[in-house]
């Protein structure tokens, strides 16, 4: 599979992990990661994981300042934010890590 199109596809299912999370609970969204498991096995692994958390970071956060921009208040609002955030940094370095590897095979390649 393209690589590109695997990372659009990984964020799109990240995204959608969210949603499942929020409306459903954790036994929908746990199956929903089994499910998810041959696709990122049998891709690039670096890129696919990056756009899976990559898209539940993301929303998640959106979803937070959603919240927090129409006057909503919770509960250990750092901690919920913290759920967000670390998996969109880990998101973020694994991408970085992908291109970085890419990047140097293929210029290994060329000599």
């Amino acid at each position: 599979m393209n690589r590109a199109l695997l990372w659009v596809t990984c964020v799109v299912f990240g995204a959608a992990e969210t949603l499942l999370l929020g409306s459903f609970g954790m036994l929908f969204g746990a199956v929903f990661v089994v499910l998810l498991v041959p696709l990122v096995v049998r891709g690039d692994r670096l890129v696919a994981l990056s756009g899976l958390l990559l898209g539940f970071g993301g929303l998640w956060l959106l979803l937070m300042a959603n919240q927090f921009a129409t006057g909503g208040s919770l509960d250990n609002a750092a901690t919920w934010v913290m759920v967000g955030a670390v998996p969109l940094a880990i998101g973020v370095g694994l991408g970085l890590a992908s291109v970085t590897n890419h990047l140097s095979l293929s210029s290994a390649s060329r000599r």
